[in-house]
């Protein structure tokens, strides 16, 4: 079974994140700060009346930080338990990736045979995957296992406020 991923580009490296996780790419915009959020959490977006945090991908990467740009691009994920922004360089590309076997755990594990140049393969780890594309390797990250517990647990606490404050007004 093939999945469809969004790749997009941080400090000159491809990753992506699953395409049934995505609800839409924007262009970056100012945001609004958040008093005493975590590190991660860059401010918020007003999207269409819908207030969203704005991540820091590259920070939550381990790729340092970064201000927006009028270039950038946010990418609206549903978690699963609450909608977020992602902050990119830039969105690249909508890929169709192969998986490299049926195996679908958390652990590494290597192809038995060696795809060849025009093959998408993915192989799976504790908080991504990898897939090798014709853009080369990328990281499939998967939004719901990307935080440890408690910057996910602010950044929910961010979103729950957010919505609390919207259903008030």
């Amino acid at each position: 079974m093939e999945i469809e991923i969004l790749v997009f580009e941080c400090e000159q490296r491809y990753f992506g994140v699953e395409a049934r996780f995505v609800r839409e790419v924007l262009r970056a915009v100012s945001l609004t700060s958040v008093p005493k959020a975590p590190k991660v959490v860059m401010g918020l977006v007003n999207l269409r009346g819908h207030v969203l945090p704005v991540l820091d991908t590259k920070h939550l990467l381990g790729l340092g930080e970064c201000k927006i740009q009028t270039t950038d691009h946010l990418v609206v994920v549903d978690t699963g338990k609450c909608e977020i922004a992602l902050h990119v360089d830039r969105a690249v590309d909508l890929l169709r990736i192969s998986p490299d076997s049926g195996d679908k755990n958390e652990h590494e594990h290597e192809s038995k045979d060696q795809p060849s140049a025009e093959e998408d393969h993915l192989v799976h780890h504790r908080w991504c995957s990898i897939a090798k594309t014709h853009l080369g390797v990328v990281q499939v990250l998967d939004p719901s296992r990307l935080f440890s517990h408690d910057t996910m647990k602010e950044v929910l606490d961010i979103a729950a406020s957010i919505v609390a404050t919207e259903l008030s007004s």
